[in-house]
């Protein structure tokens, strides 16, 4: 059964190892069968593919082939040894070449090249029977021949012909070089070791006949690279058969020589750069710079060059002419992606462009979010304090103008010394870090307020950076009373809807509460009620808790009126108590909004209060400025020039504004302007309100009297004059 299994088995492996009925080559030979007596196939003869021993082969020949190692994944190929011979200059030569797979498979064996001055016809010797020999499969790629073969070992046999300068360009790695040739020699030497992508040069003249034009071997390789400059390296292998002497390469393209590694010295004479060597063989590197690109053709001595052109992200090269290969067999490093290879052989030229790509402006640093406080005393002291905070991504300094005399400065709370970047400068350079932190800048500058207002420009700080937001608080004494405050995306002015309500609840009040009587006439009455609006709106902006007070009063005594009317007897005192509780109450409240309100809009903002005290931080600098000997006290003040300051407490002020802007930046800068008035110029303002006052007591003067009547009475009335009956 065992058998009958394995049977069908054998036929694929017959059909995977080699055709039905061909002989298997390299096949153990079979020992004699000496008890069957029947003889065994001869040694080397090919066993019946229909016998057991034949089906056996083959499976065996399957299993091995199956089995074997995946081969290797890199360079699956080994060069030994290439000998040429024959006569330089008179018909091909003749080659061989020996070498080995290292796959199990076909690889291609890179040769010789270049293809176009280069002729190869080469017969494979690969262990097979020489009857069975033919022509080796080679075909070209780049600047190679390549070999198609499978052969653990080989010998490629064959004639290649050079044209043109007589080069030949070997792939390799191939372990040595041997060049048996007469009517000439080769210029690197007649035996060779270790060569990969090397050229080899024939000449017809001698291996110690010198040249005059130059060196025998030439092989100049160029990089130019595109960037903010234009640079260019060079590098360069000379071998002769005698002395090189002082070789001159000519700079046919404005080369601008810096350095030249592998020279013991360098000059440029003339357009051209001076190269002394020594000895027969030289190998150096030149760098420099270009002025330009443009079109670039090979040095006459070689007889091709490896030119290659790189460019960084900001431009773009357009290279026309050349055959552009491989980038990875540059023979000078790679430094950008963008890397073009050319082969440029001898009167070919290239024409390279370069077109510059516009860049996008951004934003490597921004302020998130900048609060100013600005506070004018008594004297005319304008006192700021800046708080910003910012996001930075590659900025070192931050030219800040603070708009006066910078007393005070603090990165992360921490207090800086305060550095300008000349003399005389008005702008404080600020060191900002990487990421987001906080500044804290104070300064001092003055202002003058006239005796009845005006418009004054409130000074703000400018710097190179865009801002998300700007806010302004600006705190003013008692004398100075602001109109509005412009500038920001918004006006503010010194009234808001608030104070629009409680003007329209005043004139109804006051519409209400006039009564001059009935011998008033009816303009009379109607030019007293404006005057009374008048009076009550003139109130809240004067005296708010007055206002309160007396609203709190019409509307009780309004109440009590219709209470009058609509009750009797107990449910009037009764209604009268909860009118009187209802009005004091209604005062209470309004008396602690009043206060509240003037508590929050007065007096220091306690919110920024608390991010511009003075940190313990800076407390620290300071003790360490005393420990460095910088704490002593300048002649005739407290100020001192590169001692780290201490942060200034703000003055108190009286009332405030508050402004704001969005996206502030030096083209749309924030420039806010305050309109004020002062209180000398509220002085007739206020004698008009108090006349006004004067004349509506004046009018309800009968009212009042008969009031004051029927009180006086009521007080005097005796309890028992109101008991019944009596």
């Amino acid at each position: 059964m065992l058998l009958l299994l394995v049977v069908p088995s054998l036929a694929l492996a017959q059909a995977a190892v080699e055709p039905t009925g061909a002989p298997a080559a390299g096949a153990a030979p079979a020992a004699p069968a000496a008890k069957a007596g029947a003889a065994a196939p001869a040694r080397g003869a090919a066993l019946p593919p229909d016998s057991w021993a034949g089906q056996l082969e083959m499976l065996s020949r399957w299993v091995e082939q199956r089995g074997a190692a995946a081969g290797c994944a890199e360079r699956c190929y080994a060069l030994d040894r290439l000998r040429i011979t024959g006569v330089v200059g008179e018909g091909p030569l003749q080659f061989e070449l020996s070498g080995g797979v290292l796959a199990d498979g076909p690889v291609a064996v890179p040769l010789f090249g270049p293809p176009e001055h280069v002729r190869i016809e080469a017969v494979l010797d690969d262990g097979r029977p020489a009857s069975r020999r033919e022509a080796a499969p080679i075909s070209f790629e780049g600047s190679h021949y390549y070999l198609w073969t499978a052969a653990r070992r080989f010998v490629l046999r064959g004639t290649l012909s050079l044209g043109g300068d007589l080069t030949l360009l070997v792939a390799g790695p191939l372990n040595t070089f041997e060049a048996d040739v007469t009517g000439g020699s080769v210029a690197e030497g007649a035996r060779l070791s270790g060569l990969s992508g090397a050229a080899v040069h024939f000449s017809t003249e001698g291996g110690a006949a010198a040249q005059s034009a130059g060196p025998t071997v030439f092989q100049l390789s160029r990089a130019v690279r595109v960037g903010r400059e234009i640079g260019f390296e060079y590098r360069l292998v000379m071998r002769s058969g005698t002395d090189l002497g002082v070789v001159r390469l000519p700079l046919a393209f404005g080369e601008k020589v810096l350095d030249v590694s592998g020279a013991s010295g360098f000059r440029v004479e003339g357009g051209e750069l001076v190269l002394p060597t020594s000895g027969r063989a030289a190998e150096m590197t030149i760098s420099g710079t270009l002025p330009k690109v443009g079109a670039f053709s090979p040095d006459p001595r070689s007889a091709y060059e490896w030119w290659l052109f790189e460019s960084d992200a900001e431009h773009r090269l357009t290279v026309n002419g050349g055959r552009q290969v491989d980038a990875a067999e540059s023979p000078i490093p790679r430094t950008q992606a963008t890397s073009r290879l050319l082969l440029v052989q001898r009167g070919q030229s290239v024409e390279v462009k370069v077109e510059p790509l516009a860049g996008v402006e951004v934003l490597a640093a921004v302020v998130r979010e900048h609060r100013r406080t600005l506070v004018l005393t008594e004297r005319g002291d304008l006192v700021a304090d800046d708080a910003l905070s910012y996001e930075n991504n590659g900025i070192d300094y931050l030219t800040y103008a603070p708009g006066g005399r910078p007393i005070y400065l603090a990165t992360d709370g921490k207090a800086q010394r305060i550095m300008h970047q000349r003399a005389a400068a008005e702008e404080v350079l600020v060191p900002l870090q990487t990421g987001s932190h906080t500044i804290q800048v104070q300064s001092l500058a003055q202002a003058a307020t006239r005796s009845i207002g005006g418009t004054m420009a409130l000074p703000m700080p400018s710097y190179p950076l865009t801002a998300s937001r700007m806010a302004l608080t600006v705190g003013l004494p008692e004398s100075v009373l602001p109109v509005a405050l412009l500038g920001g995306d918004r006006p503010v002015w010194f009234a808001d809807a608030g104070d629009a309500l409680a003007v329209a609840i005043g004139f109804a009040a006051a519409w209400i509460a006039v009564r001059p009587g009935p011998a008033a006439g009816r303009g009379r009455v109607r030019a007293l009620r404006v005057l009374g609006g008048l009076v009550m709106a003139g109130l809240w902006f004067v005296a708010p808790a007055t206002f309160v007070a007396l609203l709190v009063g019409i509307a009780t005594a309004a109440a009590a009126w219709l209470a009058g009317r609509l009750f009797r007897g107990a449910s009037r005192a009764a209604a009268m108590v909860v009118l009187l509780v209802a009005g004091g109450l209604a005062l209470l409240i309004g008396l602690f909004a009043i206060s509240a309100g003037r508590y929050q809009g007065g007096g220091r903002d306690a919110a920024y209060e608390t991010a511009v005290s003075a940190p313990a931080s800076a407390r620290r600098a300071k003790d360490d400025d005393q420990v460095k000997g910088g704490a002593s006290l300048a002649p005739g003040g407290a100020v001192l020039e590169g001692v780290t300051p201490v942060a200034l407490a703000l003055p108190s002020y009286a009332r405030n504004l508050h402004v704001s802007r969005e996206l502030v930046t030096e083209e749309r800068a924030f420039r806010p302007v305050l309109v004020y008035t002062t209180s000398s110029a509220l002085v007739p303002l206020a004698l008009l309100w108090l006349a006004g006052v004067v004349v509506l007591l004046a009018a309800h003067r009968a009212p009042l009297t008969e009031i004051y009547r029927r009180a006086s009475a009521r007080l005097a009335r005796r309890p028992e004059d109101s008991a019944p009956g009596g």
